[in-house]
């Protein structure tokens, strides 16, 4: 789901899992404890930020709603093969995707793919036999214990890179050239102020 620490709720049932596609159709789970069937998996589509659910699966079952979730997700990926947006893949590279090869977790997998040989990926880093797509972050434990490796452009990637670039220092010749301009404008830089070094 894009924001892990909201829940949406949609005429009474919260949502529970969702994944978004790149061209923001999705599919969601969502429980309504007081409803005759509580459980609901919904296809939506997503337009600045707000979703418009329809074509409800009701069920009274939480498991058999859940498989319908990673069914309707695995069809779709499979009638158009438009990739997930806000997903996280994670490469099986010892072994192909089979029963015992994988965490499985309230997440998913929502769907996985075997290649028909050990491929190259991500622009040829490394080789993998197959990959798995979950709808929320395995744990470091749970990527080593199968051997997985997770695709550097996962959700959870993304936002930290992107936490990453905002807190870190400038490069020194950016701060040099910002404290020559602060003289020239007349302003003296404080002098408890240091050049701050990058020493990764």
């Amino acid at each position: 789901m894009d924001d892990k620490n909201q829940k949406e709720t949609v005429h009474g049932y919260e949502i529970l899992r969702a994944v978004t596609f790149a061209n923001n159709r999705g599919f969601a789970l969502a429980e309504n404890s007081a409803a005759v069937d509580p459980f609901v998996t919904w296809q939506f589509t997503e337009e600045a930020g707000t979703r418009d659910y329809y074509w409800g699966h009701y069920s009274a079952n939480k498991d058999a709603a859940a498989r319908d979730y990673e069914n309707r997700i695995s069809a779709y990926f499979d009638s158009y093969r438009i990739p997930e947006k806000d997903a996280y893949k994670y490469y099986s590279t010892q072994r192909p995707v089979d029963i015992g090869t994988f965490p499985k977790t309230d997440g998913g997998p929502v769907r996985f793919e075997n290649f028909d040989k050990r491929e190259n990926v991500e622009q040829g880093q490394f080789k993998a036999w197959g990959y798995l797509v979950y709808d929320a972050p395995l744990t470091a434990k749970q990527i080593y214990d199968y051997e997985l490796r997770p695709a550097p452009d996962n959700f959870d990637a993304v936002i930290a890179k992107n936490k990453q670039a905002q807190t870190a220092p400038k490069p020194i010749a950016e701060q040099l050239v910002e404290a020559e301009k602060q003289v020239q404008r007349g302003e003296t830089p404080a002098t408890d102020k240091k050049i701050q070094r990058d020493e990764r």
